[in-house]
């Protein structure tokens, strides 16, 4: 296997040159074969021909930068990069990017950061921290008592919750295990305004499977009124609803915490979730989560 020379080694061959020894007799103290020898004196020394170990590790150095930038796809295409670039949205990842142009999501990420760190911002979960769960003491409401739980549940459906922004306003979403999103924008985050929605326009029917937040609290007039069995999570468990976590998590990409979201149209809120259902997913085999819903592609009224 070929190995680079070191700048250990060149410190050794320029003292043993310097102590008269021959290129032969260098090889066998070095234990390397003789032509690596001539090939590292010829490539390397100086113009008066004189080897020196730190001008020839910064000439080697030099020589391997200069050969690795050669072979680097998006620094050499244009063409391609601008494509990248035109692509690259917080909604639509590297590795989706890297499935549509047929290349490797690794040559994205690194000519990102090594070229273009202005588009890091562009980037999912670009400087988001881990939550972490399980710190919370489970506070006991009075609502929940009676409530069904996941583990009565025999087949998934949907999973719901509400996306809060720096306002009143929130996002009501499901999505469905196609990874399908329906998402409303509301008021508040009463349970009357989730009743209500749900209520009007019948889409989500089924089971649904929500989070223990006092805005489904109205979850029998929910029942009463849709098609639809609705079950809960345990408490601080919000990997029993991961489908709808992540799908929220991607949703926070445009519409950030610090986001008022009462400065958002329904229309934005149809155009963002769309992407989101015809982008493919690489969980769905590189389908489109509309594909799999295998129904017309509705999103609000």
């Amino acid at each position: 296997m070929h190995t680079h020379n070191t700048r250990d080694m060149r410190v050794s061959l320029g003292a043993l040159l310097r102590a008269g020894v021959k290129k032969a007799g260098i090889a066998r103290q070095l234990g390397v074969h003789r032509s690596t020898i001539s090939r590292e004196l010829k490539r390397n020394a100086k113009k008066n021909g004189r080897y020196h170990a730190t001008h020839a590790d910064v000439r080697a150095k030099a020589r391997r930068m200069k050969s690795k930038e050669a072979g680097r796809l998006l620094a050499n295409n244009q063409q391609l990069a601008d494509l990248v670039e035109a692509l690259l949205d917080p909604l639509v990842s590297p590795e989706v990017i890297a499935h549509l142009l047929d290349i490797s999501h690794e040559t994205i990420y690194a000519w990102l950061y090594r070229t273009r760190p202005d588009l890091l911002a562009r980037l999912p979960q670009r400087g988001r921290k881990r939550r972490r769960y399980g710190s919370k003491r489970t506070q006991k409401q009075g609502w929940t008592k009676n409530v069904r739980s996941i583990e009565e549940r025999t087949e998934p459906g949907w999973e719901g919750d509400t996306v809060k922004g720096a306002g009143r306003e929130r996002i009501l979403t499901h999505v469905h295990q196609s990874l399908y999103l329906v998402a409303d924008l509301i008021p508040n985050g009463t349970a009357d305004v989730v009743h209500a929605v749900l209520k009007s326009h019948q889409k989500v029917t089924g089971t649904i499977t929500y989070d223990r937040g006092s805005e489904f609290a109205l979850w029998q007039f929910i029942e009463r009124d849709t098609d639809a069995t609705v079950y809960f999570a345990h408490a601080h468990h919000p990997w029993e609803r991961g489908k709808n976590e992540n799908t929220n998590g991607r949703l926070r990409r445009p519409f950030p915490k610090r986001l008022n979201l009462g400065t958002i149209s329904k229309d934005d809120l149809a155009d963002v979730v769309d992407l989101m259902n015809h982008t493919p997913r690489k969980s769905l085999s590189w389908q489109t989560s509309c594909v799999r819903f295998g129904k017309a592609c509705c999103v609000s009224d």
